[in-house]
């Protein structure tokens, strides 16, 4: 034993002695115990094949060619003009009365009209004892008038019937079904139907083994062919409960009868095949193999071991030769490559150490060797790092403090992704500005993280007092904040988040974010005052272009007025003695109109100055709106000669009643209804419809016109000073451009609002909603102390209230 031990090749030996041992033994075994299993596996293979086999020829080769022929019968001219007639049961027999008789190979010919009557019926004369009556009943006559479908010969939407029909009384058959066709309407079938029991006995010679057929309406029937009779016996139990859950191919072994009378062990397959209609399992089809000439002889068995043996013995040696490959050269050759790799730089693949030999040894020596090489390396390409790093976070302070001009908002989010990549790509940067006693986070880098508020860490508020926060939150990771001073005050926080997985933010990282964010407060300021700026100089240019526009419109609307007066004037001068008395007063009635319209644009450059410098108050009082209409239609229509262009009507109750200076709201109602009718162009009408809420305590006021109407984009600025949708010198409807916003000035002091709903070329409504009396008694109607020119006396302080513009 001791030599035994000392000894390589004795262990070398005997380990392979013992694994010869153990593998004969093995497979002698697997053999003994999975023969049988073998031989039935390798049988239902067999079955199988030779199923799906049969039922392929059976299809492709038997049903194609039936298919072919019936769709070659049902094209023939005479065929389709005699089913078409009138009385095709007399037609189509005399037909085929004077015709070649047609070819049949065990097949029943059956001929249909469009209802599916028998009108001919021909069997093969092989089939003498075949009654035909059965056949003419055929599911795939009906099947073919039911629009089926088969895909035996061209498209699988070919038109037509095929399949395996179980006919009256149990027969199974073949079956094709072709329609006939005239005018695009079916007018008959033709159908040929081959009885299984022919084809199964082709398959007995074809297969050389026995076929069978197993209805799937009647599951415990199976017919058999034997020597071309059918052989009606109960199916095996194992293949019908298969068929139960209706699979594609079943199989099983059982003992099925035999010719002489005796039994014997099959392996039976057996594949589905479907009726004529294509979609309902008709049965299945099969072949039953027997299992002797599958099993093997004990001489097959002793040839096997044998040559297991000598296997057994090569495998031996081979692994005689592996061991000496894996104990001494392999390693020799991983220490070689190692040796290699480290002289190329690549210091982080180890010598793998297997043993404790001298082999072993040197190959650890190396591996201490590669990592002291690796420190130092790793120390270099750090120290290289940081240095790296450094010059990038500079540049990255400078390109987010270079977005001044692109807007606050670009500038914050340039901050933050500075910070993150500072920090480290698995970090969330944060920006929060202050507000009063809260810090309120703007934006976040990447955008998409789950970091909205610092609150998450307690000690977050120190931020406030100009302090760093350092505070790890076991869920919500680790923060580091620095506060942004501008002149000596805090005004925000940079924040960087961690991962909880990931090690505390680095000492020089805080360092490169405090003077990040130092110099970040300092550009935001600048990019707000900018963005201020900006806005103002935007601002200003705006209202120097809409007041020089004004100056030019006034200059155009008072020389209008000034021309017509000083023209009239010189021209009585000139006619004074030879007009008589109409012509004259009809020129002072023009000076008297033109200084009238002279006076209101006077007027409401004046008012409007006024508003501008809230120097005007408000004397409320109860105003009857009816009067108050009614006064301003008539004033405005003793400013155009001849009157209004357009009817103005009004649906006012007598009994409405508003709470308004009249003076300031006989201005509010003129210049709307003036507006409505100017911009009618002379035509359609103008409407007033007042209303008042259930209370009386508001007024809803309606001026609506029919005229050109106000684009959308116009509309939130029509109540601007100076502002017109036209306001070219030329432009065709005239004004000044400060009437609405008299209005809304006006509207606004009187705690009341005004809505403007306008369609293009459709006309506009302006609707007030404004306050009314509830409890107090409308003066009688014109009570609105007004005069005739519908201006009310000035100086009045009772209930006085500034306007604010």
């Amino acid at each position: 034993m001791n030599r035994l031990r000392a000894s390589f090749a004795a262990k070398l030996l005997l380990g392979g002695l013992i694994l010869s041992l153990v593998v004969i033994g093995g497979v002698s075994a697997y053999l003994l115990v999975s023969r049988d299993s073998q031989t039935r596996a390798g049988a239902l293979s067999n079955s199988d094949n030779r199923a799906a086999v049969m039922r392929e020829v059976l299809l492709r080769f038997t049903g194609a060619q039936s298919f072919s022929t019936a769709r070659g019968l049902a094209t023939q001219a005479p065929l389709v003009e005699v089913l078409a007639s009138a009385n095709p049961a007399v037609a189509v027999p005399a037909l085929f009365a004077s015709s070649p008789p047609v070819d049949l190979a065990d097949e029943v010919l059956v001929i249909t009209d469009a209802h599916g009557t028998p009108v001919y019926a021909r069997a093969d004369p092989a089939l003498s004892n075949v009654a035909v009556a059965p056949y003419v009943q055929s599911s795939a006559i009906r099947s073919v008038l039911a629009g089926s479908t088969c895909g035996l010969v061209g498209a699988a939407s070919t038109p037509g019937a095929c399949g395996i029909d179980v006919l009256t009384g149990g027969q199974p058959s073949y079956a094709v079904g072709v329609p006939v066709v005239a005018g695009g309407s079916v007018v008959g079938v033709v159908a040929y139907i081959a009885p299984l029991q022919f084809q199964l006995d082709r398959f007995n010679a074809l297969f050389q083994f026995p076929t069978a057929f197993i209805p799937a309406g009647d599951r415990q029937r199976e017919i058999r062919q034997r020597n071309g009779a059918d052989v009606v016996a109960t199916a095996p139990s194992a293949i019908v409960n298969q068929i139960t859950s209706h699979p594609d191919v079943v199989h099983a072994t059982y003992n099925a009868p035999t010719t002489s009378g005796g039994s014997e062990q099959v392996a039976g397959s057996f594949a589905a095949v479907m009726a004529p209609d294509g979609r309902t399992l008709a049965g299945y089809v099969g072949v039953e193999v027997p299992l002797a000439p599958f099993v093997g002889d004990q001489r097959t068995d002793e040839l096997t071991l044998g040559v297991i043996t000598i296997f057994a013995l090569l495998v031996t040696a081979i692994l005689i030769i592996v061991f000496v490959e894996v104990v001494v050269r392999r390693p020799i050759h991983r220490l070689e490559r190692g040796v290699a790799r480290i002289a190329a730089g690549d210091y982080g693949t180890p010598v793998k150490v297997r043993s404790r030999d001298e082999l072993g040894r040197l190959a650890t020596g190396v591996n201490r060797m590669r990592d002291s090489i690796a420190r130092y390396t790793s120390d270099l390409q750090q120290a290289r790092a940081r240095l790296d790093g450094a010059v990038e976070r500079v540049s990255g302070v400078s390109r987010a403090l270079t977005t001044t001009t692109g807007g606050l908002a670009a500038l914050e989010r340039e901050v933050v992704r500075s910070a993150a990549a500072i920090a480290g790509d698995a970090s969330t940067a944060a920006l929060a500005v202050r507000e009063g006693d809260a810090m309120i986070v703007h934006v976040v880098w990447p955008q998409d993280s789950s970091v909205k508020d610092l609150y998450a860490w307690d000690g977050s508020a120190g931020v406030l007092e100009g302090k760093v926060v350092r505070e790890a939150h076991g869920a919500a990771g680790s923060l580091l904040a620095v506060p942004m001073f501008y002149q000596e005050q805090v005004v925000g926080a940079l924040a960087i988040v961690a991962p909880s997985d990931l090690p505390a933010i680095a000492e020089d990282t805080e360092r490169v974010l405090s003077v990040l964010a130092n110099n970040a407060a300092i550009a935001m300021e600048n990019a707000r005052l900018y963005e201020q700026e900006r806005e103002t100089v935007r601002r200003l240019r705006e209202l120097d272009a809409m007041k020089t526009d004004f100056l030019g419109t006034v200059q155009h609307e008072l020389r209008t007025p000034l021309t017509a007066i000083l023209g009239l004037s010189d021209l009585i001068e000139m006619c004074w003695d030879v007009w008589e008395e109409k012509p004259k007063l009809d020129a002072v009635r023009d000076i008297q109109l033109a200084a009238r319209n002279l006076y209101d644009i006077v007027e409401t450059i004046i008012d409007f100055t006024a508003v501008e410098g809230e120097t005007v108050s408000l004397s409320p009082e109860a105003v009857p709106l009816r009067g108050a209409v009614k006064q301003a239609v008539e004033t405005l229509a003793e400013r155009r000669r001849g009157g209004l262009p357009i009817p103005v009507d009004d649906d006012v109750p007598d009994d409405v009643v508003v709470e308004a200076d009249p003076e300031r709201f006989g201005q509010v109602m003129r210049a709307l209804i003036d507006n409505a009718v100017k911009f009618s162009d002379g035509k359609g009408r103008v409407n007033i419809h007042a209303s008042a809420s259930s209370d009386a305590a508001r007024v809803r006021i309606e001026v609506a016109d029919q005229g050109i109407g106000i684009h959308a984009q116009d509309v939130p600025r029509i109540f601007e000073r100076f502002y017109q949708a036209d306001s070219s010198a030329t432009r065709r409807y005239g004004g000044t451009g400060m009437g609405l916003a008299l209005v809304k000035r006006f509207v606004t002091a009187h705690g009341a609002t005004i809505d403007v709903e306008s369609t293009p070329g459709s006309g506009t409504r302006m609707v007030l909603d404004w306050p009314g009396v509830p409890s107090a008694s409308s003066t009688p109607d014109g009570g609105t102390h007004a005069k005739k020119d519908g201006r009310t006396r000035r100086g009045s302080k009772r209930g006085a209230m500034p306007v604010r513009p």
